[in-house]
């Protein structure tokens, strides 16, 4: 469980065991779920079948004000989020932030989309962000929803109620033998 206050209060993020330089903000991250919708002709209404856990894009803005900021950040952004050499394949990251980690997102692996440039407002404050897709290696999964449970409705007749029908229905011809008699 993570602790409220530290989540709030941390503005950095840990990739590869380096803390983020500046002020990092978690901005868009989900736990999207996939489904394949299937109608069938002539047919209102439709299956929804569940194809599986979504991967969670998601944008980190990084915020600098100082020189010194600068100077890590040129060092960060040289390890972790360069593009890869041609004829290379990229690697995933680990990726840490109480945020990101918390259930039900539980992200902590991500591949770079993208790094904008940075820009400055008018108070010297530099900002760039970092498009991530949350990484996560295919695991085999084959599920489809059960029936919906009714929210309210006619009940079914039980096999007890059929019963009961057919125990009535022996009385009343028991009823009408004992009067004729």
């Amino acid at each position: 469980m993570i602790d409220p206050v530290d989540s709030l209060t941390q503005d950095f993020i840990v990739i590869g065991g380096d803390v983020s330089p500046g002020r990092a903000r978690i901005k868009g991250a989900g736990s999207p779920r996939n489904w394949d919708i299937r109608q069938g002709y002539g047919f209102t209404g439709a299956w929804v079948i569940f194809t599986g856990a979504g991967l969670a894009k998601f944008q980190v803005e990084i915020a600098l004000w100082l020189a010194s900021q600068q100077l890590e950040w040129e060092r960060f952004a040289k390890k972790y989020l360069e593009k890869a050499p041609s004829g290379t394949r990229p690697k995933a990251l680990g990726i840490y932030h109480p945020l990101l980690a918390a259930s039900p997102l539980a992200i902590n692996a991500v591949v770079v989309e993208d790094v904008t440039q940075f820009e400055e407002d008018d108070y010297g404050l530099w900002t760039c962000t970092i498009k991530f897709l949350e990484f996560r290696q295919p695991k085999p999964l084959l599920a489809r929803p059960s029936a919906a449970i009714p929210a309210t409705g006619k009940a079914l007749p039980t096999a007890r109620d059929a019963l009961d029908e057919e125990i009535q229905r022996k009385q009343r011809e028991l009823a009408k033998l004992a009067g004729g008699a």
